[in-house]
């Protein structure tokens, strides 16, 4: 059938529509209006489901590692969970932390950029009262009130042993070294990204016995954008090397034999030379007696050496190691 209507089809169709016989009224629309949704195409990536199986892995480190020093620092169980990561904008991020906020900045060096560390207020009192002798479990009035100079150099004890744990995570996925650089009081304060640059950030939820408090650590995507690929792989080399194992083959290398091969020169002799050779006749070789000679182990060049005599048997004295490019 041709998809092309002629000349009668055409008459015959807006004459049924002036008629009535074609019914024009469009049909009511198969969703509501409760059903539709704005939507910002500027900041969509921030409604964006975030994974990262690479940074879930570190944090999951970071969790056990944080716990063992933390629990040795306060000489009580700490319990730390690692929740899924969430991507959200810097402004927002910055405006759910509430006056006084125990903020450090710190750089993931050779990454470019800050990111920011947060404890919970009420975390970081009861820190301090456990660290001056306390039980913690007395409850402190955080509005209103700023830290203490002890209260600042006491936290920052914990923010350097949870920054060690965090280079110690993030071996597996690429080498990094934290370098703290401030903390801030105020959020207002800490503003090192521009207010709608999207965010990553990594939540864990810290229980004390009857008290539960967050950490937070925020990264801005600009600084996690070199390691990209590296994030969204879910597998991730393990360099924790049972030693046990390392000893064992360690032993069995050392215990392999090897050539050693010390060529003492060279010359080139015709056919006709080499017939005419008679006993008492000297070749005379291209090397001199007094330039090292190359020692070759399992034919690769390794070392220059010195021919000689040791406890009446013949020996080489290393001069130097040759390093291949």
């Amino acid at each position: 059938m041709s998809e092309i209507l002629s000349q009668d089809e055409i008459d015959a169709l807006l004459s049924g529509i002036d008629e009535g016989a074609v019914d024009t009224t469009p049909e009511e629309p198969a969703y509501s209006e409760e059903d539709v949704r704005p939507f910002d195409f500027r900041n969509y990536t921030v409604s964006a489901r975030l994974k990262m199986p690479g940074l879930e892995v570190v944090n999951d480190y970071f969790a056990r590692g944080f716990r063992s020093t933390l629990s040795s620092l306060l000489r009580e169980v700490v319990d730390i969970v690692a929740l899924p990561i969430k991507l959200e904008r810097f402004k927002d991020f910055l405006n759910r932390i509430p006056v006084p906020a125990s903020l450090h900045l710190f750089k993931l060096e050779p990454l470019r950029g800050q990111c920011l560390f947060n404890f919970e207020s009420r975390l970081v009192f009861a820190f301090v009262e456990r660290f001056l002798g306390g039980s913690g479990r007395r409850m402190t009035r955080v509005e209103g009130r700023e830290f203490t100079i002890i209260e600042q150099r006491l936290i920052k004890r914990v923010v350097e042993a949870a920054l060690q744990e965090l280079e110690k995570a993030w071996r597996g996925i690429h080498p990094v070294k934290p370098q703290y650089v401030r903390s801030e009081i105020n959020p207002q304060f800490a503003r090192v990204m521009q207010p709608d640059e999207t965010v990553v950030v990594c939540t864990f939820n810290l229980e004390l016995e009857d008290l539960k408090g967050e950490v937070l650590i925020c990264y801005g995507l600009g600084t996690l954008q070199p390691v990209k690929a590296k994030l969204y792989s879910p597998f991730q080399s393990d360099e924790d090397a049972d030693p046990y194992w390392r000893q064992q083959l360690e032993e069995i290398i050392r215990s392999v034999a090897v050539e050693l091969l010390v060529p003492l020169g060279g010359a080139e002799v015709s056919g006709r030379e080499l017939l005419d050779l008679s006993e008492g006749d000297i070749i005379e070789l291209d090397a001199k007696i007094d330039e090292p000679l190359p020692v070759y182990i399992e034919g690769i060049r390794k070392m220059l050496a010195e021919l000689g005599v040791y406890r009446g048997r013949k020996a080489l004295r290393v001069i130097d190691f040759i390093k291949e490019e």
